[in-house]
């Protein structure tokens, strides 16, 4: 799933993508250590073929692959370069921008604090944000900002995790709302600056009667520091990344560790590539800074981690829904998060009917969970899925997923945004899944 992450000018430089030989670039390396051989060989050359010839074709800088099954990683491959400018192929342990992969970390956490009796999900924000008490609602999602009724409480901490709260990320070209909340946003991108911004503005609808995606995650994230006092950081590293051995994934990363960051590019309307040069506001941070109990961590983008860490993450997903016990969540957690929360598809809970995000995401049959999507309908969904696959993606072209029914994980990666245009989903799911079967 791609994200809305509000973007602000940045500085461009265009990418020279044949400064290297084209056989360099387009080579497929296979993991030396991990990949094992599938028994669908034909399959596999399919992926091969398709990730090099995404790079062939300059649409991205290189992409990496892995499938991941009960008995092993059946596939783990990658072509192009990370960074062109140093000569850096994509290697496991390459750090790259998860953005909206940030959101089922917090997610989990949510879930496992709420476990551990710190957290109560069904409790509205306020009770932990209560600057956040004044809540009213559009009478109607395109209605001035004036046109508006009071509410007697706001969302739950569930509908924030959710995206059923009422709370958008706000667009330039959207709804007066949108567009108040865009630029508001655009001038303070802090959560500070967040909680002061919701706090004057009205929510989309009622929170619970729509599905909208938003900034709900991030107030979630402030809402579980607040009631722990530790930052969402440490809370990661505490309850998920320690316990399963995550040593590259946080949201920041050291100058020393620079060397090893993926460059980031924008893929223009024509589908040439720029290379960005100044980070977007809420990616990850650079040079250490964790920040304060409240800081600058957000919980619904900013992790930086690398393959092998989100493998880990993956796997453990993978693992727990089967039934098994893990270093970090009981099973019984795990097909909570993955269950559908809603009453029906995301589709039929849009605001504006079935439009606005469906150039990145077929909502007909696809469910929400705790920070993930979730295959309830396969015969209405775009995809091709099996029932109950859950899974999530950034903005960066990054995505992930677990398939239940045959016990499998997917992964792919690269650092091109927005994740809408190029529409690597279908392509994928249907590659992937011709290698399981």
């Amino acid at each position: 799933m791609a994200d809305n992450t509000p973007m602000v000018l940045l500085i461009l430089n265009r990418f020279a993508f044949l400064r290297f030989p084209l056989s360099m670039i387009e080579s497929i390396t296979t993991h030396p250590d991990e990949a094992s051989t599938l028994i669908h060989t034909d399959a596999t050359e399919a992926l091969d073929q398709w990730m090099s010839g995404l790079v062939k074709r300059e649409l991205l800088p290189f992409a990496m692959t892995i499938v991941v099954r009960s008995d092993g990683v059946g596939y783990w491959r990658w072509c192009g370069l990370a960074n062109p400018n140093r000569n850096l192929a994509p290697e496991p342990d390459t750090l790259l921008r998860m953005y909206s992969m940030t959101k089922p970390v917090t997610a989990l956490t949510a879930l496992l604090l709420e476990d551990q009796g710190l957290l109560d999900l069904k409790a509205p924000v306020e009770t932990l944000i209560p600057e956040l008490a004044n809540w009213r609602t559009l009478k109607h999602p395109a209605a001035d900002l004036q046109d508006c009724t009071p509410l007697a409480s706001g969302p739950t901490l569930l509908q924030l995790l959710t995206h059923t709260s009422g709370i958008s990320y706000g667009e330039a070209q959207g709804s007066m709302l949108d567009q108040v909340l865009a630029q508001k946003m655009a001038h303070n991108y802090s959560l500070g600056g967040l909680l002061e911004t919701l706090s004057e503005l009205p929510l989309v609808f009622p929170p619970g009667t729509a599905w909208r995606y938003g900034y709900g995650l991030d107030v979630l994230g402030v809402a579980m520091m607040r009631a722990t006092g530790k930052s969402l950081g440490k809370l990661f590293d505490e309850l998920v990344f320690k316990p399963m051995g995550m040593t590259d994934t946080g949201f920041s990363v050291s100058g020393s560790e620079t060397n090893r960051l993926a460059t980031l590019y924008q893929s223009e309307a024509d589908s040439t590539l720029t290379e960005i040069t100044q980070e977007p506001p809420l990616g990850t941070r650079f040079g250490g800074s964790q920040g304060s109990a409240e800081g600058d961590h957000w919980g619904g983008s900013g992790l930086a981690s690398t393959p092998a860490d989100w493998m880990k993450f993956t796997d453990m997903l993978r693992v727990a829904h089967s039934g098994k016990e893990t270093a970090v969540a009981r099973p019984e957690l795990i097909r909570r998060m993955a269950t559908n929360q809603l009453e029906g598809d995301i589709a039929s809970l849009l605001p504006e009917g079935p439009m606005g995000f469906r150039e990145w995401m077929p909502f007909e049959g696809l469910g929400m969970g705790c920070g993930v999507w979730v295959a309830e309908d396969t015969k209405r969904l775009g995809w091709a899925s099996n029932p109950g696959e859950f899974g999530w993606g950034g903005i960066a072209n990054t995505v992930f997923w677990v398939d239940p029914v045959t016990d499998a994980a997917v992964l792919f990666f690269t650092q091109v945004m927005p994740s809408s245009r190029l529409g690597l989903r279908n392509d994928l799911h249907r590659l992937a899944g011709q290698c399981l079967r």
